[in-house]
């Protein structure tokens, strides 16, 4: 009973810091906006600093205890996320033709310069990146899971023992890491310009790619409203997050958690959620290719050929291997590609990545719940192939 009560209250804890946030930024005291935006700094300094370890953890316990059987894993999460990011992306120039024809008049989009500085900075540096971890992870666990299975299911338990602890002193932080990353994009007037100046185009993209997932969640659920409702729930934590740091590596632990709650065996979480938090963007498959489309309808461009844009999808789904999950991330890889194989111009491109800023703790967040989402379904295909 006390874990189902927690698993509720902590969504409600988590959405509560984000309206603080919001509805109260113009009254705090700005002494106290910039303490919490500089509690909030560190705070993703020190995720940013054990992230890679708990990474390396979580993906060494896992693979190391499936043994040979990991490299079958590894076959299905590929195909998986390219298959998922081409067909996202064509879902997108779909939407775009039904929903984004005309000239949305996007131009002029900056944010407002603030105040709001952090009251002191601790500079953390990284010692490892999560590329390495997880590669290391997946490397050490397939060596010492088929050679040294006695050997690495000691290490397994003290890692697992480490990612614990981490997740246990994580969760009572972090709503004072949304506070502090929210009541910064508030100040900065990057929420306001979301809702009041590109709500159309917010909408369809809210509506196409969290209605895809909903979908999806509805299929793995069997059409059990319930269920589904379940699903959320334990994904909801880490969306939140998400949207606050604008940083899926940042949601990593919440949507682990996530995952092993939502899925019928817990070290398939461990496996996926490590594996596609850099490469596996739905969000970022939405709404870049669909924002390019409305700025070059905007621009007097009309919408490209399936044949030109089917091109344009598959690198695309290509670059998302080149994308790091961090804020703006998404959208530096992919102008080489949206100028190459799509014709923007450089006026085109700089439009197209102020806005991505702008609605980047909304992407980020659609990011994290397709991956809670990728979490249910490589669960139920590695159940069938074992069946």
């Amino acid at each position: 009973m006390n874990s189902k009560i927690k698993s509720f209250i902590l969504p409600i804890i988590f959405i509560s810091a984000l309206l603080f946030s919001i509805l109260f930024e113009s009254k705090l005291p700005l002494r106290f906006e910039q303490i919490a935006y500089a509690l909030s700094l560190t705070i993703k300094d020190l995720l940013i600093f054990f992230l890679p370890f708990v990474i390396f953890s979580l993906v060494f316990s896992s693979i190391s205890r499936l043994g040979a059987k990991a490299m079958k894993y590894i076959i299905i999460i590929i195909p998986l996320i390219c298959c998922s990011n081409f067909m996202n992306t064509m879902l997108s120039y779909a939407t775009s033709n039904i929903f984004l024809r005309g000239d949305w008049n996007l131009s002029n989009v900056t944010q407002q310069d603030s105040n709001l500085i952090p009251a002191f900075t601790i500079q953390i540096k990284q010692l490892v990146s999560n590329d390495i971890a997880l590669f290391s992870g997946v490397i050490l666990g397939l060596t010492f899971g088929i050679l040294k299975q006695d050997i690495s299911e000691k290490i397994s338990r003290k890692l697992d023992w480490f990612a614990k602890l981490f997740f246990k002193c994580l969760l009572p932080i972090m709503p004072l890491f949304i506070i502090g990353t929210t009541l910064k994009l508030q100040a900065d007037g990057i929420l306001s310009a979301i809702i009041e100046k590109y709500l159309p185009v917010l909408l369809t993209f809210i509506i196409s790619a969290y209605g895809l997932i909903i979908t999806e969640l509805l299929i793995l659920s069997r059409l059990r409203i319930k269920k589904v409702i379940g699903y959320i729930k334990n994904i909801l934590p880490a969306i939140v997050t998400a949207f606050g740091s604008m940083s899926s590596a940042a949601a990593l632990p919440l949507s682990i958690k996530a995952a092993e709650q939502n899925v019928n065996e817990k070290i398939n979480a461990g496996i996926i959620i490590p594996s596609t938090v850099n490469i596996h963007l739905v969000g970022d498959c939405f709404f870049i290719p669909m924002m390019a489309l409305t700025v070059m309808m905007s621009f007097g461009m009309g919408m490209p050929s399936i044949g030109t844009y089917i091109v344009f999808a598959f690198h695309f789904m290509l670059a998302k291997f080149a994308v790091a999950a961090i804020p703006g991330g998404g959208v530096l890889v992919m102008l080489p590609i949206m100028q190459n194989y799509l014709g923007l111009n450089a006026d085109m491109l700089a439009l197209v990545t102020a806005l991505y800023i702008l609605f980047d703790p909304i992407i980020t967040s659609c990011n994290v719940a397709g991956n809670g989402t990728m979490a249910i379904i490589f669960d139920r295909i590695v159940g069938k192939l074992k069946d």
